[in-house]
């Protein structure tokens, strides 16, 4: 799924563009124990009730595509999709309607999450009408050939709301408030099946994180049986990892590369959402920013070790969602975009390795102007 599809998603989860059908949960206690709650019509709870609902399928569909989201693909063997799609699709076919199915996939799930305390498994069923579009993306409400019926499940902490003292209007005294066991926004949670082209794929889902770096694998391999796929920081790492194999770094090649994926990441930006290099597509970037050919073979090596069968990333991934150039040494670090990097250049000054930043206007510190400069201004490296 690309982001705006995610985006189209979370409006059809609003008060007025409502299309979710069906509400199923399940609390897990820290023992593994479950308690599920009685399915029910989300349509008919009261307007206050179905806001909170709302916030934490926002939270479950929030995100930047390649970091909290991921598109999952299943694993197929001899062309035939891996089982465990056969159990998404029997939740999904039942419409939360049918006991057995529902104990059946929140047992699947309380086996697989690695969650040592209580969480309750929020799962919805909804069905949307999908409208067509123009060429120019206007949309056509009278026009809609497609239905795409999803189920999302959220994965939400269940914490102890706060001790304190509550005051009691009966007795016109204060009291123990109770504790009660209070929902957070979820960790996790996944669309099944994906809107992909908004279209319903069902060899496909969409995965929500809460924290990029922690993909909780054994829920991935046990409920879908997918590849594990990387990480946004997994990716910056190989990319990273990648460059350092070729052995001559230089500062101005550093800053060449950045600066040229930056580029190639603005001139593809109206085509695709998110721009994706393969190990092709960077070597040419790599040649255009002055790496020799055993440079780039050096690199294409790493690369292709540590990208296994996928062999692409994400460019907002090595860039880590920023379009800064970052320098860093010792306790100092100096940050500016990646299309100004011609400002800035290493010099060795009376012996020693300087960054040495060119001031083409103002320089302000902490907003106070500075109008008199006594020397040379660098930051020693």
């Amino acid at each position: 799924m690309i982001q705006n599809e995610v985006t189209e998603i979370k409006k059809i989860m609003t008060k007025n563009d409502c299309c979710i059908h069906g509400l199923a949960g399940c609390y897990v206690d820290a023992n593994k124990e479950m308690h599920i709650l009685e399915q029910g019509k989300f349509l008919v709870l009261q307007e206050e009730e179905q806001h909170k609902y709302f916030d934490l399928i926002k939270k479950g569909l929030s995100g930047r595509i390649g970091k909290n989201l991921l598109n999952l693909v299943f694993r197929t063997e001899n062309g035939i999709t891996v089982p465990n799609r056969d159990t998404l699709m029997q939740v999904l076919n039942s419409e939360l309607k049918d006991p057995q199915v529902l104990q059946a996939y929140f047992e699947k799930i309380r086996d697989s999450y690695a969650y040592v305390d209580n969480y309750y498994i929020m799962l919805v069923y909804g069905v949307y009408d999908v409208p067509g579009k123009t060429a120019d993306g206007i949309e056509m409400e009278d026009a809609s050939d497609v239905v795409y019926k999803f189920n999302l499940t959220l994965l939400c902490p269940l914490k102890p709301s706060k001790a304190g003292l509550m005051y009691n209007p009966v007795d016109n005294s204060l009291e123990n408030a109770m504790r009660n066991m209070m929902v957070e926004l979820p960790m996790n949670g996944f669309l099944f099946p994906a809107f992909n082209e908004r279209m319903s794929d069902v060899h496909a889902a969409l995965y929500y994180t809460k924290k990029p770096s922690e993909l909780n694998d054994s829920l991935l391999m046990d409920v879908f049986g997918c590849e594990i796929p990387a990480t946004a920081g997994k990716q910056n790492e190989m990319f990273i990892n990648a460059i350092e194999a070729v052995e001559e770094m230089t500062f101005d090649k550093a800053k060449a590369i950045y600066s040229n994926m930056r580029e190639h990441e603005m001139e593809l930006k109206d085509s695709q959402e998110e721009v994706v290099v393969d190990k092709k597509e960077t070597a040419r970037i790599l040649e255009e920013s002055g790496f020799e050919e055993e440079e780039i073979q050096a690199f294409t090596k790493t690369f292709d070790e540590a990208t296994e069968e996928n062999g692409k990333v994400l460019l907002s991934n090595v860039f880590e969602g920023s379009n800064k150039l970052k320098i860093k040494s010792g306790k100092t670090e100096v940050s500016l975009p990646v299309e100004h990097t011609d400002a800035i250049e290493v010099r060795k000054i009376d012996g020693k390795n300087c960054i040495v930043i060119e001031i083409s206007d103002d320089l302000l510190v902490n907003g106070v102007k500075i109008n008199k400069f006594d020397g040379p201004i660098d930051l020693s490296i």
